[in-house]
């Protein structure tokens, strides 16, 4: 009888996809990959005028550098990358109803974010060039961040209030930071640091009634779907720094651009927090 009153008042997984989701988002989805295939299809000399060059930036390169890759495999995987954590980010706004949150962070992020990563990255003068979306796709995994917690809070109907958001991020903080220990000793540092603060985070949530259980009746009985958009999310919320942030930063001639992964992480959460915040979000 319990699990029949769950389902009934959480309808089936397919219904509220379909009453919640619009065209309208999915064409938003789909515009930026054809956007950087439609880029990669220029001439070679055409997109390297459009990377960032350190030494001589504009505000024009400081924008277009995210949309241009010059190899195959740099835009398949970045392609790959933005159809696993966009899509899965929707949904868990979408079912932890946070379509406003999730439209709000996708247009900003393509509007700003380009220039903020931009910007911190011209801090350190160097002679070298940049190019890529992964900085942005990261700021779309800060989101997901984010939306994993929301819909978790939402399913389970544990009020986690808004200061313990955070915590998700600081986790992720430092499953990012064993990943790339092995590059550089700050990162088991980073690791233990951002773990110590989750732990604070988790002592205000001790109080709570049963917590655990609450999750586990949060999702066991609920209709098929939940719990399986909770375990990908969740999978790739602990799985994606791992390729993201890669033991070996020098890969196929260029060298993977560790900081920006992590401002577009930070930043993208943090964005997002900030709009959550807002009342009616």
């Amino acid at each position: 009888m319990a699990s029949g009153r769950r389902s009934a008042i959480r309808p089936d997984f397919g219904a509220v996809l379909y009453d919640r989701s619009s065209l309208l988002d999915a064409g938003l989805i789909v515009v930026v990959p054809l956007v950087l295939v439609g880029v990669f299809a220029l001439p070679a000399g055409v997109r390297g005028a459009y990377v960032l060059d350190y030494t001589e930036p504009t505000l024009v390169t400081a924008y277009t550098a995210h949309f241009v890759h010059h190899a195959e495999a740099h835009l398949a995987t970045n392609l790959a990358s933005y159809a696993v954590v966009v899509p899965t980010a929707y949904l868990l706004c979408l079912f932890s109803d946070r379509r406003r949150l999730f439209r709000a962070a996708f247009v900003s992020f393509l509007v700003a974010l380009p220039f903020g990563l931009s910007a911190l990255n011209l801090l350190f003068i160097r002679r070298a060039v940049t190019y890529g979306f992964s900085g942005v796709v990261m700021g779309y995994f800060g989101l997901l961040t984010l939306a994993l917690f929301c819909y978790v809070e939402r399913q389970t109907g544990v009020d986690a209030g808004e200061r313990h958001a955070p915590a998700v991020f600081f986790l992720g903080t430092a499953v990012i930071g064993a990943a790339v220990a092995p590059v550089t000793s700050a990162g088991a540092a980073v690791a233990v640091a951002a773990l110590a603060v989750v732990g604070l985070y988790a002592r205000g949530l001790i109080g709570a009634a049963d917590p655990l259980a609450r999750l586990r009746s949060g999702f066991v009985g609920a209709p098929p779907g939940h719990l399986e958009l909770c375990t990908v999310g969740t999978l790739l919320f602990l799985g994606y720094p791992l390729i993201a942030f890669p033991t070996d930063p020098f890969q196929g001639g260029a060298v993977v651009n560790l900081y920006t992964h992590l401002l577009g992480y930070a930043l993208g959460f943090i964005s997002a927090y900030g709009f959550r915040l807002f009342p009616g979000r």
